[in-house]
Protein backbone atom coordinates (compact mmCIF):
# COMPACT_ATOMS: atom_id res chain seq x y z
CA UNK A 1 0.00 0.00 0.00
CA UNK A 2 1.36 3.28 -1.46
CA UNK A 3 1.92 6.03 1.32
CA UNK A 4 -1.02 8.12 -0.15
CA UNK A 5 -2.94 5.19 0.36
CA UNK A 6 -2.00 4.92 3.69
CA UNK A 7 -3.13 8.46 4.98
CA UNK A 8 -6.64 7.93 3.15
CA UNK A 9 -7.42 5.02 4.64
CA UNK A 10 -5.87 6.16 8.16
CA UNK A 11 -9.18 7.76 10.37
CA UNK A 12 -8.76 11.13 11.71
CA UNK A 13 -8.81 10.77 15.10
CA UNK A 14 -11.17 13.56 16.92
CA UNK A 15 -11.21 15.48 20.07
CA UNK A 16 -14.60 16.59 21.11
CA UNK A 17 -14.65 19.45 23.67
CA UNK A 18 -17.75 21.28 24.21
CA UNK A 19 -19.61 22.16 27.93
CA UNK A 20 -23.12 21.12 26.57
CA UNK A 21 -23.98 17.54 27.28
CA UNK A 22 -26.69 17.70 24.53
CA UNK A 23 -24.47 18.34 21.77
CA UNK A 24 -21.66 16.28 23.18
CA UNK A 25 -24.12 13.55 22.58
CA UNK A 26 -24.88 14.31 19.30
CA UNK A 27 -21.95 15.20 17.93
CA UNK A 28 -20.36 12.18 19.71
CA UNK A 29 -23.08 9.89 17.71
CA UNK A 30 -22.86 11.43 14.34
CA UNK A 31 -18.73 11.61 14.22
CA UNK A 32 -18.66 8.18 15.39
CA UNK A 33 -20.55 6.49 12.11
CA UNK A 34 -18.38 8.30 9.91
CA UNK A 35 -15.76 5.95 8.21
CA UNK A 36 -13.06 8.46 8.09
CA UNK A 37 -13.31 9.65 11.52
CA UNK A 38 -12.40 8.14 15.46
CA UNK A 39 -13.66 9.84 18.43
CA UNK A 40 -10.99 9.52 20.91
CA UNK A 41 -12.13 11.55 23.53
CA UNK A 42 -14.73 13.63 25.25
CA UNK A 43 -13.96 16.78 27.24
CA UNK A 44 -16.27 19.11 28.73
CA UNK A 45 -14.37 20.90 30.43
CA UNK A 46 -10.79 23.27 29.37
CA UNK A 47 -8.98 21.03 31.93
CA UNK A 48 -10.18 18.14 30.30
CA UNK A 49 -9.57 19.38 27.22
CA UNK A 50 -5.85 19.91 27.72
CA UNK A 51 -5.07 16.89 29.54
CA UNK A 52 -6.98 14.64 26.85
CA UNK A 53 -5.55 16.90 24.08
CA UNK A 54 -1.75 15.86 25.53
CA UNK A 55 -2.44 11.95 26.53
CA UNK A 56 -4.71 11.12 23.30
CA UNK A 57 -2.18 12.72 20.79
CA UNK A 58 -5.23 13.18 18.71
CA UNK A 59 -5.45 14.54 14.97
CA UNK A 60 -8.29 17.12 15.27
CA UNK A 61 -10.02 19.35 18.18
CA UNK A 62 -13.53 20.05 17.61
CA UNK A 63 -14.14 22.27 20.25
CA UNK A 64 -16.33 25.27 21.70
CA UNK A 65 -14.17 27.61 23.29
CA UNK A 66 -16.82 29.09 25.15
CA UNK A 67 -16.95 26.98 27.31
CA UNK A 68 -18.55 27.92 31.41
CA UNK A 69 -15.42 27.76 32.86
CA UNK A 70 -14.02 30.96 31.21
CA UNK A 71 -11.16 29.71 30.13
CA UNK A 72 -11.69 27.84 26.50
CA UNK A 73 -9.64 30.51 24.84
CA UNK A 74 -6.66 30.34 27.26
CA UNK A 75 -6.84 26.59 26.42
CA UNK A 76 -6.58 27.09 22.52
CA UNK A 77 -3.39 29.53 23.16
CA UNK A 78 -1.66 26.37 24.89
CA UNK A 79 -3.01 24.06 22.19
CA UNK A 80 -1.96 26.66 19.42
CA UNK A 81 1.66 26.57 21.10
CA UNK A 82 2.39 23.53 22.52
CA UNK A 83 0.66 20.97 20.37
CA UNK A 84 0.94 22.91 16.67
CA UNK A 85 0.47 20.19 14.38
CA UNK A 86 -3.36 19.74 16.48
CA UNK A 87 -5.24 20.59 13.50
CA UNK A 88 -7.98 22.87 15.23
CA UNK A 89 -11.77 23.31 14.23
CA UNK A 90 -14.03 25.60 16.32
CA UNK A 91 -17.71 24.82 16.75
CA UNK A 92 -19.23 27.65 18.66
CA UNK A 93 -22.59 29.38 18.69
CA UNK A 94 -21.20 32.73 19.53
CA UNK A 95 -19.24 33.77 16.94
CA UNK A 96 -18.43 37.89 16.32
CA UNK A 97 -16.05 39.90 14.92
CA UNK A 98 -13.57 40.20 17.79
CA UNK A 99 -13.65 36.39 18.47
CA UNK A 100 -13.14 35.38 15.12
CA UNK A 101 -9.87 37.96 14.91
CA UNK A 102 -8.73 36.61 18.24
CA UNK A 103 -8.88 32.50 16.67
CA UNK A 104 -7.30 33.65 13.39
CA UNK A 105 -4.32 34.85 15.46
CA UNK A 106 -3.84 31.80 17.00
CA UNK A 107 -3.72 30.23 13.57
CA UNK A 108 -7.25 28.93 13.50
CA UNK A 109 -8.89 29.07 10.20
CA UNK A 110 -11.88 26.81 10.89
CA UNK A 111 -14.58 28.56 13.01
CA UNK A 112 -17.91 27.61 12.80
CA UNK A 113 -21.54 28.37 13.84
CA UNK A 114 -22.93 25.74 15.95
CA UNK A 115 -26.25 25.84 13.36
CA UNK A 116 -24.04 24.31 10.15
CA UNK A 117 -25.79 21.35 8.88
CA UNK A 118 -24.00 17.87 9.77
CA UNK A 119 -22.61 17.70 6.35
CA UNK A 120 -21.08 21.27 6.14
CA UNK A 121 -19.62 20.36 9.41
CA UNK A 122 -18.13 16.79 7.76
CA UNK A 123 -16.95 18.74 4.67
CA UNK A 124 -15.16 21.55 7.16
CA UNK A 125 -13.65 18.98 8.99
CA UNK A 126 -12.46 16.65 5.91
CA UNK A 127 -10.86 20.04 4.44
CA UNK A 128 -9.39 20.52 7.89
CA UNK A 129 -7.36 17.66 7.65
CA UNK A 130 -6.72 17.14 4.22
CA UNK A 131 -4.79 20.56 4.10
CA UNK A 132 -3.50 20.73 7.03
CA UNK A 133 0.41 20.96 6.86
CA UNK A 134 1.27 17.67 8.71
CA UNK A 135 0.28 14.36 7.66
CA UNK A 136 -2.06 11.47 9.20
CA UNK A 137 0.49 8.82 8.89
CA UNK A 138 1.85 9.51 12.28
Amino acid sequence: MSDTEQVRTRKVRILLADDHPQVRRQLESRLRREPDFEVVGVATNTTQTWQAAQAKQPDLLLIDPMMRDGLGLATLRQVCVNLPNLIVVVLTAFIDTTLSIQLRRMGIKHILAKGVLFSQLLSELRAATSTSTHSLDG
